[in-house]
């Protein structure tokens, strides 16, 4: 899951790029600096998911269980109002994004296959520039790849000066190389458009260079562009090589024919700065600055909350509190200085009254900041999740399996998306179930229920000690 949610990533930025390149550049003549700029842009566009900026930010005002950290939301199940069942949308996608990367890898390796076989069973004749020509009988437009120019015995006879000519520049210019990468890339991102189009755009100006190569060589513009409108309609091409006819001839012929850009032009391309800018906000890391982690002084004994506190506390929670409370953390300032000078924590029931936070609750809840931490210590981010037997599918299974939809939700046609938190801890049994996010009764008991009837769990581990860890799962009622 975490490839597909790279590559979307991806995607959005190749889209982007696209676009940008599409507006800006696509009408120029530098053909080099357009080459490399699509090159670029799209080994950029998978490298920046993994570019990430760190912000610091304070920590909130309040935190369930623990400070400055939220439990991991798990995958959803849908439970039907007749049998129970999960929909494993997750499996669906994964096998779905994977078998179209092997797609089109096969479709990659077999016009491979296919240029070797034409290579194979063609006369070969080594040139003075290192290239092999590669001469065939029957119909084939004429195409190169790596080393090779494949050319039919027609064009051979006709054509041959031309066509070597422009194939040569190809090969001189290490087109082919540049297409191997952007099709691995094109498996990679098989479901984006723009990656397919900034491909298109790539093999474009591999033939506006060879096309300008041809004419910088003297040859005739209006003989070659008629050589071109000849070869327009040839026969079979590979897509991983470069041929005469691979790009759309309107385009090839404008191009020859429009002046030349100026350098400054390439300011245009700029627009690679802010797009590069807008992922390293957007995948930016917060990173939270707390206070000295203190016993709360003010909380000895229970009180009640005064309503304006508690009201919030209810619109920040969703209007739901766990039984065993949630943990309400306050930043302490000096009344002499203004400054913080601690993070004072108390416990914040669900009838509204505050307890104290005890040391053993609060050394349960903490790691130090030496990382060393003593068995069934509460830890947000173990180095090891805990896993239900089997894995988290047979964990959805199971509860799908085992939960029952109410009878009387049935009857009144309820339904939503209960989501139930639940503590596993240090010995693997599920503890600390509770609602986040309620719709009736009826469906939160039964979604509790199936939670606590789960059998052990393999316990987290945090520097190979064993740790209690929290999740939250949503459960999806839903009637037929």
């Amino acid at each position: 899951m975490e490839a597909i949610v790279y590559s979307l990533k991806v995607s959005v930025f190749l889209i982007a790029f696209y676009l940008m390149f599409k507006s800006l550049m696509s009408r120029e003549t530098l053909h080099r600096a357009n080459r490399f700029l699509i090159l670029g842009t799209m080994v950029l566009s998978f490298a920046l998911p993994f570019c990430h900026l760190t912000v610091s930010a304070d920590s909130p005002a309040v935190v369930s269980r623990s400070v400055s950290q939220s439990v991991v939301m798990l995958e959803e199940v849908i439970v039907g109002g007749g049998a129970a069942r999960a929909i494993d949308w997750r499996t669906v996608a994964v096998m779905a994004f994977y078998a179209g990367i092997v797609a089109c890898f096969v479709r990659m390796i077999v016009s491979i296959i296919g240029v070797l076989r034409i290579v194979r069973r063609g006369q070969r004749q080594q040139l003075d520039d290192g290239s092999v020509l590669v001469v065939v009988d029957g119909e084939q437009a004429p195409f190169s790849w790596v080393k090779y120019i494949i050319i039919s015995r027609k064009d051979h006879d006709e054509n041959l000066q031309q066509v070597l000519t422009h194939e040569q520049a190809h090969i001189r210019y290490r087109h082919s190389i540049d297409l191997l990468v952007c099709d691995v890339l094109c498996c990679l991102q098989w479901f984006n458009p723009a990656m397919w189009l900034l491909r298109q755009e790539l093999c474009a100006i591999h033939e506006y260079e060879a096309d300008k190569a041809v004419l910088d060589s003297g040859v005739n513009a209006k003989q070659y562009q008629i050589l071109l409108i000849k070869k327009a309609a040839g026969g079979k091409w590979y897509s991983i090589a470069n041929s005469l006819n691979h790009s759309k001839l309107k385009y090839r012929i404008t191009m020859m024919s429009r002046k030349k850009s100026s350098g400054w032009t390439l300011v245009k391309a700029l627009y690679v700065l802010p797009i590069a800018a807008f992922a390293a906000i957007a995948f930016a890391n917060c990173s939270k600055t707390e206070g000295e982690i203190t016993k709360n002084p003010d909380s000895q004994n229970l009180e009640k909350m005064p309503a304006d506190q508690y009201n919030q506390i209810l619109e920040l929670t969703g209007g739901n509190i766990p039984n065993e409370g949630i943990l309400l953390a306050v930043d302490r300032v000096d009344d002499e200085t203004g400054e913080e000078s601690h993070l004072s924590l108390s416990m914040v029931m669900s009838d509204g009254t505050v307890r104290p936070v005890s040391q053993e609750e609060l050394e349960a809840m903490t790691v130090p900041d030496d990382g060393q931490v003593v068995e069934g210590a509460f830890v947000f981010e173990p180095d090891v999740k805990p896993e239900f037997p089997g894995g988290e599918l047979e964990m959805r299974k199971y509860i799908a399996n085992h939960i029952v939809y109410p009878e009387y939700a049935k009857k009144n046609r309820i339904e939503g998306t209960v989501i139930v938190s639940f503590d596993v801890d240090h010995k693997g049994n599920v503890s600390g179930v509770g609602i986040v996010k309620s719709v009736h009764e009826s469906l939160d008991n039964a979604a509790i229920e199936v939670i606590k009837s789960m059998p052990k769990w393999s316990p987290a581990l945090y520097h190979n000690t064993k740790v209690r860890t929290s999740f939250d799962i949503p459960i999806n009622f839903k009637l037929d």
